[in-house]
């Protein structure tokens, strides 16, 4: 009886139902295989083995003659059907946030999947069974929830997926639209021929829509795999030729018309050789691929390597810069001492040394010192220490510092400092470390003959500084690194110096929340432009980062 019902349609059944059967097993499983069972393509496999499910469930529903059989499968389907929508909610809820959902939100699809699994084991999930036309009538309460849960299913995944999109980049936003989109129609095609066809009676509207939902499913796939989610960029190289050779060859397995064998024979034989030479071109794309892959994995470890390396001689400087200070400032202390006459009177001779000796210890210092704030400065621990400063008295002090050694270069030094400048809230030691620097740099890379110039303004309530040479400059190409901590530019490297200057400078004016620039022509000079807040006393300071 059962096959006399449908013996119209086995030809047309087996064919919608296996062959989207074997696509979608064969698409879920390179799916979960390649992707190296990513979360998401484990949620992906429960939606479509859901599918599969259902399918396969169908089909023997459709052919089977055994009515026990066909009794037996027909009860859990609309089960199956809400099981597979509530996963394709929970696939593109772990696709959007890339993690699996909490735990409140696998006991709500567990509350969801509850009233339809205790109708089915309970076996209310059939109303009536007639034998004789093999044909089941559902549970009304069964069918108008699996409706409900579908229909809530759709709008969910519009209304998350739309958004969702607010908070993601473009590229993000282009994948959720178009897999979102794909499992709405997915579910509104599946949904909307199982309504037709239960209200008009004709059944055969679920077969022919069945044709359309791995299309949907292709297009899920390709939608995630195109922007690497599941990392098989080549999905469609892989897979189609297998699909398509599976597909057209199927055929013959349910053409009777000798005309529609040879036609089919022949696009069988084509479609062969289309995807050999498909499988071979993806085959050379997919080792160029894995080659830059395992490039790019080899380089990342080697950055890693180099980063920790650079961490331990950051470490290993620090600590050795520390436990040089206090020996270097005892010597210093020592030395003046001996100078003073606390130890005795000296000889010329003596005393010659000794002052020698200070100014190599001097330079020791303060070349610990640096290294020390360069150590602060990379762990985010640079002092401020604002007291009121005498702006005035500030610059005379430096300017008496600087202007011996320039006229011991011959370099000719040019100063423009207001007659009166403001007491402010800055770090005396900071504030030295950087105009100092600047200074002796200028003047160190001025030769005999040239310029440099301290110029000196205050507008509103920032106090400006330029610092400029007529000296060697600095190359166009390396001006972007000239702030990195030990680097040089290439035309001053036999020149003494450490590479900390203007890292040091550059830290110590923002640590006070100023900016630092420079502007320089190779062979033409350098002039730097620094800007700092003029703070009054009980005003809060701004300071970048803070």
């Amino acid at each position: 009886t059962c096959l006399e019902t449908t013996k119209d349609y086995h030809t047309i059944a087996l064919y919608s139902h296996l062959v989207p059967l074997f696509v979608t097993v064969v698409v879920s499983s390179f799916v979960l295989v390649k992707s190296k069972f990513s979360m998401l393509s484990k949620v992906f496999t429960l939606f479509t083995f859901g599918f599969c499910l259902w399918l396969l469930g169908d089909v023997i529903i459709w052919t089977s003659s055994n009515y026990n059989l066909v009794s037996f499968l027909w009860s859990p389907l609309d089960y199956i059907n809400v099981l597979f929508y509530l996963f394709g909610a929970y696939f593109l809820v772990v696709l959007v946030t890339g993690k699996d959902i909490s735990f409140w939100g696998k006991l709500l699809l567990f509350v969801l999947f509850l009233p339809a699994w205790w109708i089915t084991v309970t076996n209310q999930s059939i109303s009536v069974f007639d034998q004789t036309v093999c044909e089941a009538i559902n549970s009304d309460f069964l069918t108008n929830y699996k409706f409900y849960i579908e229909i809530l299913v759709i709008a969910f995944i519009g209304f998350y997926a739309l958004f969702s999109q607010r908070k993601c980049e473009n590229a993000k936003k282009w994948q959720i639209a178009a897999v979102s989109l794909a499992l709405i129609l997915f579910f509104s095609v599946f949904a909307a021929t199982e309504y037709i066809s239960s209200e008009t009676g004709i059944y055969e509207i679920n077969l022919y829509s069945l044709f359309v939902l791995p299309v949907f499913l292709f297009m899920i796939v390709y939608s995630i795999s195109n922007l690497e989610i599941f990392r098989i960029r080549l999905v469609g190289f892989q897979l189609l030729p297998y699909v398509l050779i599976v597909m057209v060859g199927s055929q013959f397995f349910f053409l009777e018309n000798p005309t529609d064998r040879a036609l089919t024979t022949i696009t069988f034989i084509a479609s062969l050789g289309f995807g050999l030479l498909l499988l071979r071109s993806g085959k050379k794309e997919v080792e160029a691929r894995e080659k830059i892959e395992k490039l790019a994995t080899e380089l990342e470890q080697v950055n890693i390597q180099l980063k920790e390396l650079d961490r331990q001689k950051d470490e290993l400087i620090s600590i050795v810069s520390h436990q040089l200070a206090t020996p270097v400032t005892s010597v210093k202390w020592y030395i003046e001492m001996m100078l003073d006459g606390d130890t005795g009177k000296l000889t010329a001779e003596q005393q010659k040394q000794l002052t020698t000796m200070q100014g190599v210890t001097g330079d020791l210092a303060d070349l610990v010192g640096m290294i020390l704030d360069v150590s602060r400065l990379q762990l985010g621990k640079m002092k401020v220490d604002r007291t009121d400063l005498d702006l005035s008295t500030f610059f005379r002090d430096i300017l008496a510092i600087i202007e011996p050694k320039a006229a011991e270069k011959k370099v000719k030094f040019l100063k423009s400092l207001p007659k009166e400048l403001p007491t402010a809230m800055l770090d005396k030691r900071l504030m030295r470390m950087t105009l100092e620097n600047l200074l002796t740099n200028a003047v160190k890379y001025t030769p005999a003959g040239g310029e440099a110039e301290l110029k000196v303004w205050v507008e509103g309530k920032k106090l400006h500084y330029t610092v400029r040479d007529t000296g060697c400059g600095i190359p166009k190409s390396e001006q972007p690194r000239m702030f990195e901590k030990l680097y040089r530019a290439t035309n001053v490297r036999t020149v003494d110096g450490n590479g900390f200057g203007l890292f040091v400078a550059k830290g110590a004016v923002e640590a006070q929340g100023g900016s630092i620039r420079f502007e320089s022509a190779e062979g033409k000079g350098t002039t730097f432009y620094v800007e700092i807040p003029v703070i009054k006393k009980g005003e809060m300071p701004q300071v970048k980062g803070a």
